[in-house]
């Protein structure tokens, strides 16, 4: 099997002053992505919003991707724009054009990666693993949800608690079964 390597090496709130922004929704954050031999982010590239992409990349573990699916990145540089979907029960999350992004293919018990120019093949399990990880790692770091001073707009309201129920949703299924759509 090829390999795919996914971690965060810092995390952050869009300040970066050390402090916990209770105000800033989203965290934020310098991450290592490797498929096969390219790497797509290091230490040395700008900050991504990491608490957009856990919930995106989760989405990719029971789905097949293709770049764009999602209205965003797999790893997008800001996620500050949620809402959702037309038929109310995904959370879309917008920002600009900058991020990183790769195609997903479920095949059998495996996963497929590809960029333009990169196709690599990995275990489902190890794509799991590497994703719940970064999941992990960004709970870790955000802390609770309901700490957060949300804008009482109605909009950014509801986008943030359809962000946190797909979250849980997500994490829920990925933790107690092994059940995958493709």
């Amino acid at each position: 099997m090829d390999k795919f390597e996914l971690k965060i090496i810092r995390q952050h709130w869009i300040k970066d002053d050390g402090l916990d922004d209770k105000a800033d929704l989203c965290s934020h954050g310098t991450v290592f992505v490797q498929i096969g031999n390219e790497i797509l982010s290091s230490e040395n590239d700008s900050f991504w919003c990491t608490s957009a992409a856990a919930l995106l990349l989760m989405r990719t573990v029971f789905n097949d991707y293709a770049i764009g699916d999602f209205e965003s990145q797999l790893i997008p540089c800001c996620g500050h724009f949620m809402y959702s979907n037309e038929s109310g029960d995904s959370v879309v999350i917008g920002g600009c054009n900058c991020g990183i992004d790769w195609n997903v293919l479920h095949k059998d018990n495996a996963v497929q990666l590809s960029t333009l120019n990169t196709n690599v093949t990995v275990t489902i399990d190890e794509y799991k693993t590497a994703i719940m990880d970064f999941v992990n790692d960004v709970e870790l770091f955000y802390g609770n949800p309901n700490e957060k001073i949300v804008t009482p707009d109605g909009f950014t309201e509801s986008g943030f608690a359809l962000f946190w129920k797909n979250w849980k949703e997500l994490k829920d299924r990925l933790m107690l079964s092994n059940e995958y759509l493709w």
